[in-house]
């Protein structure tokens, strides 16, 4: 499984948390060890400026932002609240 973030998981200054922080805390919550694919540029930019990571997000969920999933068995969930929804539903009891 990997788990496409912006520049990592950790926590930046701010108010909230940070989405792909998020994602990658519930998954490991659900006892998964996702890689992690840092795509670094950000989304909002032309497709021509995007990393070859956020490229490959947009192609596979119609969308440039992350975190996005995708799993062993090639799906893919795009946005941390799903992300946070899939690794509930799907976590080793």
């Amino acid at each position: 499984m990997k788990l496409y973030v912006c520049w990592g998981t950790s926590q930046i200054p701010g108010v909230r948390e940070h989405p792909c922080k998020v994602a990658h805390d519930a998954l490991l919550q659900a006892d998964f060890q996702p890689e992690v694919i840092k795509v670094r540029s950000f989304g909002a930019l032309p497709r021509a400026l995007q990393t070859g990571g956020r490229k490959r997000v947009e192609d596979a969920t119609g969308s440039k932002w992350v975190p996005a999933l995708e799993t062993d068995e090639g799906e893919w969930i795009s946005g941390s609240r799903e992300i946070v929804a899939w690794a509930e539903q799907h976590a080793s009891v």
